[in-house]
């Protein structure tokens, strides 16, 4: 882990190829012969890439097309819409949940920035307020919730394919969960009104988008959830209509679906233009996070064929924190590396052997296990997360401001996701 962490903060290395790095650092200092380490990482990278690698490029590729048809644009101005164009921090909040779960944060913010500084402008509120509040409920969905790679990554990691639509389920809630704590840190922060240079120019998003109905725009984001979280009823049928239901529910049949319902939205695109920019950069995207996933489960092996597990087993203190080392793990690897999604990738790979020990090896023990590592991977973003940087810069706020609102904030929203997954845990006596 320490490794991987130089690598990538002192070196600058791509993600994946530090965890193929850590992968044999790992196997050496094990005492695994080299062929074995090899093999180890072949196994572990072809099973993960198996498992989600199709699921993960059908996401990239569903979050592009969003973006480049201007469906997410459509959603923020239906929101902003649906509360009479009053509450301009709330309807941002929803927007970014909504827009977060198939696009990454990163290109989320800077898709709704104009709508966030037309909201600004024109109900005078604070611009570090409402960046603020976009941020930390774009960071929630993308942390939490799958098809999202690294909350897909972890459901490989921690062998969650079946429970999927639990996973879905209990990741949107904890996102609102950590939404609102992140939106009343900004809300107090806004008593301060901070300075920042954002320059009074304001785009009007309703002439830089195709007019494409609200509803319309979320059919491609709602029909892959609403299938898995169908799938999980099949055994509840028999016959035909359980083994449609299982079809449709797999990861894979919904995400086509989900894309299928594109249609209208990109009916009328320049085919070149779909191409050259949805497609192309949806499949570029995917290929890159698709390495970072295979890297991550090839580590996951290294170290659940190790001993690993006994090592720490034997020391009762780690032992006896709980759901608490997994969140740990997570933002000792987050905070110094920058990255939630690898931090979450590699979290729920750490700690997946020990979870019989931990006492977490039943379904729900899994699931609250991955979202420990997901609070974990949400705590803290600062200068070395490059989502920092696209808040900070985009809305003209400095470095110590950003510190204040972004990164304590995300502080708050990895809190709150321990304490509701410890609340959990107690109400299912794990």
């Amino acid at each position: 882990m320490g490794l991987l962490i130089y690598l990538t903060v002192r070196w600058h290395w791509p993600a994946f190829l530090a965890l193929l790095m850590a992968s044999y650092a790992a196997g050496l200092s094990f005492g695994f012969a080299p062929g074995l380490i090899t093999s180890m990482v072949k196994e572990g990278f072809g099973n993960t890439l198996g498992d989600i690698g199709l699921t993960i490029a059908l996401g990239a590729l569903l979050g592009c097309i969003m973006e480049y048809s201007g469906a997410t644009i459509s959603i923020a101005r239906g929101v902003i819409g649906l509360l009479g164009g009053r509450f301009p921090g709330i309807a941002l909040a929803i927007t970014g949940y909504i827009v977060s779960i198939p696009i990454y944060c990163d290109s989320g913010f800077i898709i709704l920035n104009s709508i966030r500084k037309h909201l600004s402008h024109t109900h005078n509120v604070s611009p570090v307020f409402l960046s603020t509040v976009l941020g930390v409920s774009l960071y929630a969905t993308h942390t939490l919730v799958p098809p999202t790679p690294g909350p897909l990554a972890a459901v490989s990691n921690l062998h969650l394919a079946g429970a999927l639509p639990i996973v879905l389920f209990t990741g949107l809630v904890f996102s609102i969960l950590a939404v609102s704590a992140g939106f009343l840190w900004a809300l107090y922060m806004q008593r301060f009104q901070p300075e920042c240079s954002e320059h009074s120019r304001v785009e009007n998003f309703a002439e830089n988008s195709d007019e494409i109905h609200f509803f319309v725009a979320l059919i491609p984001i709602l029909m892959p959830m609403l299938l898995i979280t169908v799938g999980g009823l099949a055994g509840q049928f028999q016959g035909w209509g359980g083994e449609l239901l299982s079809f449709l529910g797999e990861p894979i049949n919904a995400l086509l679906a989900g894309l299928g319902c594109c249609w209208p939205i990109i009916r009328k695109l320049p085919r070149d233009q779909l191409r050259g920019g949805g497609v192309s950069k949806g499949l570029e995207a995917g290929g890159k996070i698709a390495l970072v996933v295979g890297c991550g489960g090839a580590f996951g092996l290294v170290l659940r064929n190790s001993d690993l597990a006994n090592l720490i087993t034997t020391n009762s203190g780690l032992i006896n924190l709980g759901l608490c080392l997994p969140f740990l793990i997570a933002a000792i690897i987050k905070t110094a590396e920058g990255s939630a999604t690898v931090a979450l990738i590699t979290s729920s790979a750490l700690i997946e052997p020990l979870l019989p020990a931990l006492g977490l090896d039943s379904t729900m023990g899994r699931v609250l296990t991955l979202f420990a590592c997901g609070g974990g991977a949400m705590t803290i973003a600062h200068v070395n997360d490059s989502f920092f940087w696209v808040i900070a810069e985009f809305t003209g706020m400095d470095t110590l401001t950003a510190l204040k609102s972004v990164t304590v904030a995300t502080f708050f929203q990895g809190m709150v996701v321990l304490m509701a997954v410890q609340v959990l845990a107690v109400l299912f006596s794990i």
